[in-house]
């Protein structure tokens, strides 16, 4: 036999040798107890017949009522105060809530705006570019009379013109004739040159005319539409 196989055996022989010994000290105890004497308290109870009656008795007999608890009642109390604290909010949200529509109508009603009104553009009259320059000159002169000349340069489209001149009034300026390259006309120092010059051109034009003065005369004022006049 080998080293192993002897070991389970003794193992074995230890382990039913130890389980009998403890079998026979429970045998043993069991017998000790059962063969001793009879105590007072082994002894059967003795139940009399007025003891089984009251105790039929009180089982037939119903229980009686128990009477509410005061911590019951208290709680039955407060439920009122919880229904009628309840009932108000209900009916206080009704009234808010019909109020409400007429609020809420006169906010989503649009508000009407008037437009303002568009200022109307004022009428602006263009004055006319300066495109005339005139330059007066007298290109003779003796005692009682003289010869004017007028030098109109036009930097723009072709136009009409007028020329005004006013002399002094002791000088007795009368025009004498017709003008050249313009129509004249006038009376009492007053003289107007009415003509016309093409785009971009100059032209040449004047007009004779007598006086009381001996000395030179000029016009005291010069102006033309549309331009600048000077005298030299």
């Amino acid at each position: 036999m080998s080293k192993h196989a002897t070991r389970r055996f003794i193992l074995a022989r230890i382990v039913f040798g130890s389980g009998a010994a403890v079998l026979l000290a429970l045998v043993g105890w069991v017998a000790i107890r059962a063969g001793g004497p009879a105590k007072a308290d082994d002894e059967p109870l003795l139940v009399q017949p007025s003891v089984v009656a009251e105790a039929q008795a009180a089982a037939l007999t119903p229980p009686a009522p128990v009477p509410a608890s005061p911590t019951v009642s208290a709680s039955v109390s407060v439920s009122p105060s919880v229904s009628a604290s309840a009932t108000p909010s209900k009916t206080s949200a009704s009234p808010s809530g019909s109020a409400t529509p007429s609020a809420t109508s006169a906010s989503a009603k649009p508000s009407k705006t008037t437009a303002a009104a568009s200022p109307t553009p004022s009428k602006t009259t263009v004055a006319p570019a300066d495109d005339l320059s005139v330059s007066y000159s007298n290109s003779a002169s003796w005692r009682d009379g003289f010869i004017a000349s007028i030098k109109v340069t036009n930097t723009g489209a072709a136009k009409d013109f007028t020329i005004n001149l006013s002399y002094p009034s002791d000088a007795g300026v009368r025009v004498r004739g017709g003008g050249w390259n313009v129509s004249v006309s006038g009376d009492d120092g007053r003289v107007t040159l009415t003509g016309s010059v093409n785009a971009g051109a100059t032209v040449n034009v004047g007009f004779q005319a007598s006086k009381d003065s001996r000395n030179t005369v000029k016009p005291s004022a010069c102006s033309v539409g549309g331009g600048t006049c000077s005298v030299s």
